[in-house]
């Protein structure tokens, strides 16, 4: 089971997208260190910008079938993580009970350990049943993973409570299994940017917002292109979207965006957000207002990175924000005469 539902306010974004240098998420490294470890079907819960880390995973499909091979994955929404880490919990081992009989024990990771190595979740794994209780030690210290059997899930739901976690049930209990996992990695969590460059010891890719505004401008979205270019990237990424002549089967004759005035200051938080976590070298965006034509670009996105897998995850990632949370509604007018406001409040 990996926890994922922080919110990761000190990072800037939902802790489950924040990547480690090279690329990979938080989310996905955990995925990997649990497979690795042994762990057949995993539980990921979520909370926090579940909509943006379910449109990741989305895109990030080929790479998870990839790390699951043949075992289930399944997510599991929990609306209520603000309340801490035992809405979570309970989640999780809600999920687990629909695995099965067959599912005698459970390995809770927290997505923001990246430290922890497959080897000390294969030696939790190795003394599992359904009455096991198990934690992991670093020099005679608790932390994290822990395996729980099956015999304590419902105990373990009812009697934890606030942002302590299952560590509520497990202290001073006479069965719990203590297993040394010194030189098996650290359960150390990261809450902010400075936290994953210490642990990593590496320095994270900056990268330059070239262009981040809502205008009332045509968008040229080579011309994006061009902005971001850098000589160390390896990928560039653009996306155009543009106005259709129909939706929802009526035809569209031509369509008017209106933007709130805090529109520009928007625009400009989301990329800052996406960038401070995405390991790309260089962002452009615009979101056009004003009277649109048919086949006008309404939105244009480019990103350069070292790779092609970070260019299109952070190009995707960023435009489903911006077409979230961008305070910009769309008039309609159809060839009939009529008209409609999309998304307007």
């Amino acid at each position: 089971m990996v926890l994922a539902a922080g919110a990761g306010t000190r990072m800037g974004m939902p802790k489950a997208l924040v990547r480690l240098p090279g690329g990979k998420s938080l989310l996905t490294h955990s995925l990997q260190v649990l497979r690795e470890g042994g762990c057949e079907d995993i539980v990921v819960v979520l909370g926090a910008g579940e909509p943006f880390v379910r449109k990741a995973l989305e895109v990030w499909q080929d790479r998870i079938e990839k790390i699951m091979g043949d075992g289930r994955l399944h997510i599991v929404s929990n609306p209520d993580y603000a309340e801490g880490m035992s809405t979570s919990v309970r989640a999780g081992l809600a999920a687990a009970q629909e695995l099965g009989p067959q599912t005698d024990a459970v390995v809770i990771q927290l997505v923001d350990t990246p430290e922890i190595s497959p080897d000390a979740i294969d030696r939790l794994r190795k003394v599992g049943g359904p009455s096991a209780l198990a934690v992991a030690t670093y020099g005679g210290i608790i932390g994290h993973p822990m395996l729980i059997g099956r015999e304590h899930w419902a105990p373990i739901a009812t009697s934890i409570s606030g942002d302590v976690g299952a560590r509520q049930y497990l202290n001073g209990r006479d069965d719990l299994q203590k297993i040394a996992c010194d030189g098996l990695g650290s359960p150390a969590d990261i809450d902010t940017p400075e936290q994953l460059r210490t642990f990593t010891h590496r320095d994270l890719v900056r990268t330059d917002i070239r262009k981040a505004e809502v205008t009332q401008s045509e968008i040229s979205v080579s011309f994006l292109e061009l902005l971001v270019r850098d000589r160390r990237a390896g990928a560039v990424v653009t996306f155009s979207g543009t106005v259709r002549d129909h939706d929802h089967g009526r035809q569209v004759e031509r369509l008017n965006y209106m933007a709130h005035p805090s529109a520009d200051e928007v625009i400009r938080t989301i990329t800052a957000e996406v960038a401070a976590m995405s390991g790309v070298r260089g962002i452009a965006v615009q979101h056009r207002v004003g009277e649109l034509a048919i086949g006008d670009i309404a939105i244009g996105c480019a990103v350069a990175a070292d790779h092609r897998q970070e260019a299109f995850e952070t190009c995707s990632m960023l435009v489903e924000r911006v077409k979230a949370e961008l305070p910009v509604w769309k008039h309609q007018i159809f060839e009939d005469g009529t008209d409609e406001w999309v998304n307007a409040p």
